[in-house]
């Protein structure tokens, strides 16, 4: 094959276009987060006014699956900042297909943008805890569900994550950070999670 001329620039193929607009994505998340913390408030509210048994055990689990699976989503959206704001390719996928929301280029993104994507979904699950523990009085039940739900998934995902942070940063491509995760980590991770939220309620 022939080498291009001096001064002739090579044409980059385009990055793959956005299968859903992103407005469109966005304000379909912000309605699932808006709807859950609706569907917390009125368990809350409810234990709040009644005290019973029921009531309460309703609060507990809403609060805690709530805080879940809002750090969840918002650590989705914190990986797209991050990959998005580094300049790496990062296209929407189909608005139906939910999570995950976006496809990284693992083979022309670089190192350093895998490493902002990694750090973006770290700083978004743990901003949503923060905001649920200095934004709520956690003076009831499901408020400290809330906030440990969230805990106890900043802490699942953390723990997967920092190490293949850490090995990106010694000199590891994506993909081969992404392997040293072991098999069983949803079991063993998982664990951690589960331990930290319980430790989170009583403490909080």
């Amino acid at each position: 094959m022939a080498s291009p001329e001096p001064g002739v620039e090579i044409p980059q193929p385009a990055s793959p276009a956005d299968a859903s607009p992103l407005w469109q994505v966005l304000l379909r998340d912000i309605a699932i987060v808006a709807a859950a913390l609706s569907l917390f408030a009125a368990a809350d509210s409810w234990h709040r006014l009644s005290g019973g048994l029921l009531s309460g055990t309703v609060a507990l689990v809403d609060g805690l699956l709530v805080g879940l699976g809002v750090a969840a989503l918002v650590h989705e959206w914190g990986h797209f900042a991050g990959a998005r704001l580094s300049g790496g390719t990062a296209p929407l996928r189909p608005f139906a297909g939910f999570l995950p929301i976006f496809d990284f280029d693992y083979a022309n993104n670089s190192r350093q943008q895998f490493q902002a994507m990694s750090i973006g979904g770290n700083a978004g699950h743990w901003l949503v805890f923060l905001v649920f523990f200095f934004g709520f009085p956690l003076s009831s039940l499901g408020q400290v569900a809330l906030a440990s739900g969230a805990f106890g998934f900043g802490v699942f995902a953390s723990s997967i994550e920092f190490p293949v942070i850490r090995h990106a940063a010694s000199g590891l491509s994506g993909l081969e950070a992404l392997s040293k995760i072991p098999r069983d980590f949803v079991k063993r991770n998982g664990r951690y999670g589960l331990v930290a939220a319980l430790v989170a309620f009583l403490v909080l």
